[in-house]
């Protein structure tokens, strides 16, 4: 056989390695390509990393029609007045009448009250107990008793103003000094605020306690987790919530370990609302999936490679939400929706079985595309994805654990890592008090005052 000039004969084995090398090129290509081009709004990076340049983000949520602010019917509010003022100051009417009398020697017949709402000159009080000493007719000493110690100390609202600063408002030790220093007057060390945290950590173990058994008497769980630098090092926060309650612990492990050691899933028999992090799979509970999560999965596999069937599935979860939240979901309706579902899952799995990259010589699974191992999470997580619309308690998505995660990182960026283990127990342990408090509607000054003085508040 003679072979044309230019051309060079090879044996069909090789043409054939050749072929599966281009095909396995492409497809890095592709996987490259989708890499660079993850974003906040298509997949769970962090808003931060999507540069100074951010790409133009299409919201997932639907537009309600509705102009911005205020709608028909909404009860506005504005300031009260107060029915005891703290001070009351009269101001008298001035100078004569057009017949020549003293306005001051007339009869007083009414007033226009004007309250104005002000820090006081001094925000601080000094108490100063004095213990009295007797001496009895038999000439023996008694001495009262105050409670404090002798000397000069700080009360329960400025330790608790201090743990309110550092805690809620996440202000860093200089910048709190400085910041007390300037308005209250005072000077305060980082060993006083190092201890009156390190004090409230201590008073609220049965706060903590508490949280645990009220979590795991809960019909719903939101479950998810964050890293954070400790010392140097990655470690992570967990946190279990609920609407009710929060409870926030770090542990250097991210997966069964930790949530072992947070001892909520071991015998939890509720819902369970999580992304597709493995480990949360491993409890015995019943488990809901995060539609946020494959929401925006869908959204990059619409935009990166084109898939029509990601559209229409990210459209129906969408619709499923609204009629959820509008109050019409019926049993025509959930029937309607999982018949749509799996429709979408029948036309497309043998296209993307077809489309699968040539096997490969090398051991260990076979590999997928990400467009076919997420149709396959839809297909065999169905009840998982779906659970929002047959329960009605059950959320869409995680968003409640992620709200609650994010004071984490909010106080990364305004506060820095932390220095040690302990200070991040710490921190979580009275964040968990705080973020349960403000959830029950309770005020937070009020909160940690009480619970500096070792009475935290029982939330039920």
């Amino acid at each position: 056989m003679q072979v044309p000039d230019g051309y060079v004969l090879i044996k069909e084995t090789e043409y054939q390695d050749l072929k599966n090398q281009i095909a396995e090129l492409r497809q890095l290509v592709v996987e490259l390509q989708n890499r660079l081009n993850k974003n906040s709004g298509n997949s769970s990076k962090p808003p931060s990393t999507d540069g100074y340049q951010k790409p133009s983000i299409v919201n997932l949520r639907v537009r309600s029609g509705k102009k911005p602010g205020a709608q028909p019917g909404h009860k506005g509010t504005t300031l009260k007045m107060v029915e005891a003022p703290d001070k009351l100051i009269e101001i008298d009417v001035q100078g004569h009448c057009e017949c020549g009398r003293d306005l001051n020697a007339g009869h007083v017949i009414g007033y226009e009250c004007s309250q104005i709402i002000d820090l006081a000159p001094k925000l601080t009080e000094t108490k100063e107990y004095r213990a009295l000493e007797r001496q009895c007719a038999c000439g023996k000493h008694h001495k009262a008793k105050t409670g404090f110690s002798p000397g000069i100390q700080y009360g329960e609202g400025i330790k608790a103003f201090a743990v309110y600063l550092s805690q809620q408002q996440f202000i860093p030790f200089d910048r709190l000094q400085q910041t007390f220093e300037d308005i209250l007057g005072i000077k305060i060390s980082d060993g006083f605020l190092a201890g009156v945290n390190g004090s409230c950590y201590q008073k609220l173990e049965a706060f903590e306690n508490q949280t645990k058994a009220a979590l795991r008497n809960s019909e719903v769980l939101n479950c998810d987790e964050t890293g954070v630098r400790v010392d140097g090092k990655l470690q992570w926060v967990h946190t279990t919530s609920s609407e009710r309650h929060t409870l926030y612990i770090p542990h250097p492990n991210r997966g069964k370990k930790a949530i072992d050691h947070i001892g909520i899933l071991l015998n939890y028999k509720g819902f369970c609302t999580h992304d597709r992090f493995a480990s949360y799979d491993r409890y015995n509970c019943r488990h809901a999936l995060c539609n946020a999560h494959l929401l925006r999965e869908l959204k990059a596999l619409e935009e990166n490679e084109q898939k029509a069937w990601a559209n229409k599935m990210k459209e129906l979860l969408l619709h499923a939400k609204t009629v959820k939240d509008t109050g019409l979901l019926k049993g025509i309706h959930l029937k309607t929706i999982k018949s749509e579902y799996d429709k979408i899952i029948r036309a497309n799995k043998r296209t993307e079985i077809s489309e699968q990259p040539p096997p490969s010589l090398q051991r260990g699974r076979k590999k997928k595309t990400k467009s076919f191992r997420l149709l396959e999470v839809f297909e065999q997580r169905k009840e998982q994805i779906l659970q929002f619309i047959e329960n009605p308690i059950v959320p869409f998505d995680n968003n409640l654990a992620e709200r609650d995660l994010r004071m984490i990182k909010l106080k990364q960026k305004i506060s820095g890592c932390f220095r040690t283990f302990q200070g991040a127990e710490t921190f979580c342990r009275i964040r968990s008090y705080i973020s349960t408090a403000r959830k029950q509607n309770q005020n937070i000054m009020a909160a940690l005052k009480v619970a500096i003085t070792g009475k935290p508040v029982i939330f039920a």
